[in-house]
């Protein structure tokens, strides 16, 4: 059977006004309107009392409908009679109900109606505009916010070149600094190849010296030598003559070996000894030249990032008052009521940073000011906070102190006095962890003051001490 056009008004009747569709199962309730089964169910659903049409408003004391079967049957028939779908209606332009032409449009569903649909029950109480005027405001919105989005991009795409033009500019200065590392680097190369050859050059002059002086030693030495050599022939000789023979000349012979005056030439050793020895001061100095300046160089170039500390409050021994930021400490004058948790040093009055390491290479500094009366460096994981204990090694912990304006290294079994010559204001902590080394300078002038060599087999964090009122130490951010 063709589908046929059917009129507006038969399929409003034939059709459910809450879902829009075809009744299915219809039932009828108490004001005479009809609905799918369906829809009223949940339309209804979570009402204890109090139950509305959905169309009317009108209020019912139950929950009651019964079955439309005559509606059925007629949606039934309708169904067979009606233009399967709305894809060809919409695709028209029209209305899949009404078959009118769309030209309005309801705020309050989003979708454009005919003017059959805005004399329904289902769109009455809307906000309805014509299409055109609807068209127009969203036109207006999606231009406001396609200049917004260009905007945006636009200035994406300002910040993308500018980016990448401070990229380039970072480049160009990084190749620069190769440039001028490799230049540095050639320089010292060269200049160490020079220094190499004029020191070695010296070296070989004097064994040039030594052989010279050698032969020269030798060769009057061998005169010598054979002079005394047949002196003693003809001693020998002489003795051995019979009487008459033996005082015959005699004289002469006797007079001719103890006139000869044998003179030594100058030993080897004792002309080339003077030079040997100022070569080896030079070698020393080099020595030790070079290796202050692998030091200076490992120090300044080698340290990795400076660490940005902060100071853990639940190791803090409760004399001691951190400040807000938790970047200095002091001691109060009595007791804070703090938890006393297992990380918390109880007797000792020290207090351990948040971070911790067990790797790398780091440093920080610490601002000691005017303060006397304090000690930090490093201490392992697992150091004692419960009860009495020392400030050393044997306890895992490398630190120095200052008490009554003189300074320390907490070595063992003495503590090893350092000589400073000023009074520090700033001193720099540096850990190496692979190294297996915990250096302190004077941060002003980066002289150094004192380095432990440790083993490290866990956990290190930096620890702080202070053991008088009027002292505050403070970390450098």
């Amino acid at each position: 059977m063709a589908a046929v056009f059917l009129p507006g008004n038969l399929q409003d009747e034939a059709t459910c006004s809450v879902c829009l569709e075809f009744f299915k199962d219809p039932v009828s309730i108490e004001c005479g309107h009809n609905f799918c089964r369906t829809c009223i169910t949940k339309s209804w659903r979570g009402l204890e009392m109090d139950f509305p049409c959905p169309q009317c408003r009108e209020i019912f004391q139950q929950k009651n409908f019964r079955p439309n079967r005559q509606l059925a049957n007629m949606c039934e028939i309708i169904s067979q009679f009606a233009v399967p779908g709305a894809k060809g209606a919409l695709e028209e332009g029209l209305c899949e109900k009404h078959r009118e032409a769309f030209k309005l449009f309801c705020r309050d569903d989003q979708r454009s109606i005919c003017v059959v649909c805005d004399r329904s029950r289902e769109h009455r109480p809307h906000t309805v505009v014509p299409v055109e005027e609807a068209a127009q405001e969203y036109k207006e919105q999606i231009q406001s916010q396609l200049d917004f989005l260009k905007k945006e991009r636009q200035e994406l795409l300002e910040f993308k070149s500018k980016d990448d033009k401070k990229s380039q500019e970072l480049l160009k200065t990084i190749e620069l600094e190769r440039q001028m590392l490799i230049s540095e680097f050639e320089g010292l190369r060269q200049f160490l190849h020079d220094q190499e050859n004029l020191l070695l050059g010296q070296l070989e002059k004097m064994e040039k010296g030594i052989a010279k002086k050698q032969n020269e030693n030798l060769t009057e030495l061998s005169k010598e030598i054979s002079l005394l050599n047949q002196l003693i022939t003809d001693l020998k000789e002489k003795i051995q003559q019979p009487v008459l023979e033996l005082l015959k000349d005699v004289t002469s012979i006797l007079n001719r070996s103890k006139g000869l005056k044998f003179q030594k030439p100058v030993p080897v050793s004792s002309d080339m000894k003077s030079s040997v020895s100022n070569f080896s001061l030079k070698t020393i100095v080099l020595k030790a030249v070079l290796k202050k300046f692998k030091e200076t160089l490992q120090d300044e170039l080698g340290k990795g990032e400076k660490e940005d500390l902060t100071l853990d409050p639940d190791t803090a021994n409760q004399l001691l008052i951190l400040s807000t930021d938790l970047k200095s400490v002091r001691m109060g004058c009595r007791k804070q009521e703090l938890p006393d948790n297992p990380k918390r040093f109880d007797t000792n009055s020290r207090v351990l940073a948040l971070e911790g390491f067990k790797s790398g290479r780091h440093y920080w500094e610490v601002e000691v000011g005017a303060s006397d009366g304090w000690a930090f460096g490093v201490a392992r994981e697992s150091v004692r906070r419960k009860g009495l204990t020392q400030f050393s090694p044997e306890e895992g912990i490398w630190a120095v102190q200052q008490n009554g304006g003189r300074y320390w290294a907490v070595t063992s079994p003495q503590r090893t006095p350092l000589c400073i010559g000023e009074r520090l204001s700033k001193v720099r902590v540096y850990l190496d962890y692979e190294g297996e080394e915990v250096s302190f300078y004077n941060a002003e002038n980066m002289q150094h003051m004192f380095t432990f060599n440790v083993a490290f087999n866990e956990r290190v964090f930096p620890l702080f001490s202070v053991c008088s009122t009027i002292t505050n130490i403070k970390l450098c951010p």
